[in-house]
């Protein structure tokens, strides 16, 4: 498929926009992962750097938080394209915290917890 451009909107640095990038490299979704903890060892293959961020993590809410941080980062990015949106990190929070919200109607009332406990320690 043809687009006029193959640029991360998100970013002043004119980078070509791949899924590492997106996800990871940016400097937007970098500050998002460390808004919420988790450090990306980019030095690493995908599957270690996964593994050594959930390690560090240390919390067994991170496959919820590392789901919907990423799903955060795509619809951000979508509306940014779709809807002539800005690059906002507070919209992005509200977002990631509004979806974490949503998963504590369907857990269990043990996990339930650890994500509202989660989502009270984010300044």
């Amino acid at each position: 498929m043809y687009l006029d451009s193959y640029l991360w909107v998100q970013c002043v640095e004119h980078t070509e926009e791949t899924l590492s990038y997106l996800f990871f490299d940016c400097p937007f979704s970098q500050a998002c992962w460390l808004f919420l903890g988790i450090h990306c060892d980019l030095s690493q293959d995908f599957l270690h750097m996964v593994l050594q961020a959930r390690q560090a993590f240390g919390n067994s809410i991170f496959r919820e938080v590392l789901i919907l941080a990423g799903w955060g980062i795509w619809c951000h990015r979508n509306n940014i394209i779709f809807n002539n949106g800005v690059t906002s990190f507070s919209f992005w929070r509200s977002c990631f915290e509004r979806e974490l919200k949503l998963v504590t109607l369907r857990v269990k009332p043990v996990l339930k917890d650890k994500i509202n406990c989660f989502l009270s320690s984010l300044l």
